[in-house]
């Protein structure tokens, strides 16, 4: 038995440690910034623009205003969810304007913008979140995330609004 636990520590110890500071699990501080708090902005933003914005002016789309918002916001939302590198805010602002552009058109053409920016965005939101989620990433991609994560929240509290007639 005590062979076992010798062979085990030492595997242990002569991993490649490197990789391992690398590679990390999904923790809550990650869920939290990169997963729900995007999320929850497109939400808020979402549910605002289908009840105050899109019916008196028939345009944007709640997604469309959110993505909007998220990047006249980015340099905002760069110093909030990320915390990086102060110099590197417009590689983040880029990766949000990045999909947000097509999501953009996907919503304003009307085709299949259900399938396109709604149900296709949630698959690659969350391969996205349970990929990318253990790795340290350049702001562009953490834009990119963060983007989809508007588009769903967004998509989801407009839906919301609307199932209860309000």
């Amino acid at each position: 038995m005590d062979e076992l636990e010798i062979e085990v520590s030492q595997y242990a110890s002569s991993s490649n440690e490197s990789e391992l500071d690398r590679v990390r699990g999904i923790d809550f501080d990650t869920g939290i910034r990169h997963i729900i708090a995007p999320a929850l902005f497109g939400m808020i933003v979402g549910i605002i623009f289908q009840q105050y914005i899109t019916p008196e002016y028939s345009w944007p789309s709640p997604p469309q205003g959110a993505i909007l918002t998220s990047i006249l916001l980015s340099p905002l939302l760069y110093f909030i969810l990320v915390r990086g590198e102060a110099s590197r805010w417009y590689e983040y602002s880029m990766g949000i304007a990045l999909p947000g552009v097509i999501f953009f058109v996907v919503w304003f053409s009307g085709w299949g913008a259900l399938f396109c920016g709604g149900y296709g965005a949630l698959l690659l939101w969350v391969w996205i979140s349970t990929s990318w989620g253990r790795y340290d990433l350049p702001p562009f991609r953490y834009g990119v995330w963060h983007a989809f994560a508007v588009d769903i929240g967004s998509f989801s509290g407009a839906l919301l609004v609307y199932s209860m007639g309000l």
